[in-house]
């Protein structure tokens, strides 16, 4: 828009000057016509010198006029140079914006692409999750049984070389084992064992479960040779999992 307001400025410009010039070309004619006449109706004679100095400025301002219309011609050339570059560059912007409109168009296909892709993952995993509703079924407990989608299995074990193991009679020790952080709401059912480094094949009592609740249950062994510290020196430790409700 710039460059059309600056061409038609220009153009403007040359053609007031060009009449201007013709004009002033007519009223030298027209000036030179009124002498004459003059001189002829009055009977006094006009003189050779300043016919001459009419002449020579006549000359002079045609040499002028010449100029102003080279001057006008070369920019004319120049407007001309101008809208021609004009052209190109709005060629340029033309062709460079049809190829940031296909960028977006790819980048628009390359979004929806990923957009269905993740739709797609997510159909599948809450296929995958529905299925697996029904993997952990409690078919009887210490308490009434619950919805299906409330049943959760839970594991762990009381940390080799951890655990607080406390003598129990001559023979014998015990421990209570840690299962809050399960979140059970119902008494769980616990399966144990024994595990450690050394010695604890010859013990009695790691799968038999005392006083199980929703947050602990305990153990007892006989192993006199786990007294004292000793269960903990050969890295006795309870492995359980246990299964209950969580809501």
């Amino acid at each position: 828009k710039q460059w059309y307001q600056r061409r038609v400025a220009i153009t403007a410009g040359i053609t007031n000057n060009l009449s201007r010039t013709m004009a002033f070309l007519k009223l030298m004619v027209f000036s030179v016509a009124i002498m004459l006449a003059s001189s002829k109706k009055g009977g006094s004679a006009v003189s050779v010198e300043e016919l001459r100095e009419l002449l020579v400025s006549s000359m002079q301002t045609t040499i002028s006029l010449t100029a102003v219309v080279e001057q006008q011609t070369k920019r004319i050339s120049e407007i001309t140079n101008f809208v021609d570059e004009a052209k190109e560059e709005i060629k340029d912007l033309k062709s460079k914006i049809e190829s940031l409109g296909q960028k977006d168009e790819e980048q628009t296909g390359i979004e929806e692409k990923l957009v269905k892709e993740i739709e797609a993952l997510k159909e599948t995993f809450a296929e995958e999750l529905e299925a697996r509703k029904n993997d952990v079924m409690v078919i009887s407990g210490e308490e009434d049984l619950r919805e299906e989608r409330c049943a959760k299995v839970c594991a762990g074990t009381s940390v080799r070389g951890a655990t607080n193991w406390v003598d129990f009679s001559s023979n014998g020790i015990y421990t209570d084992v840690d299962i809050s952080k399960c979140g059970f709401v119902t008494i769980p059912t616990v399966t144990s064992s024994l595990e450690g480094t050394m010695s604890h094949w010859s013990t009695t009592g790691s799968s038999e479960i005392y006083s199980v609740t929703t947050d602990t249950f305990r153990i007892y062994l006989l192993a006199p040779h786990g007294r004292g510290g000793g269960a903990n020196k050969m890295g006795w430790n309870v492995e359980w999992i246990a299964v209950g409700y969580t809501c």
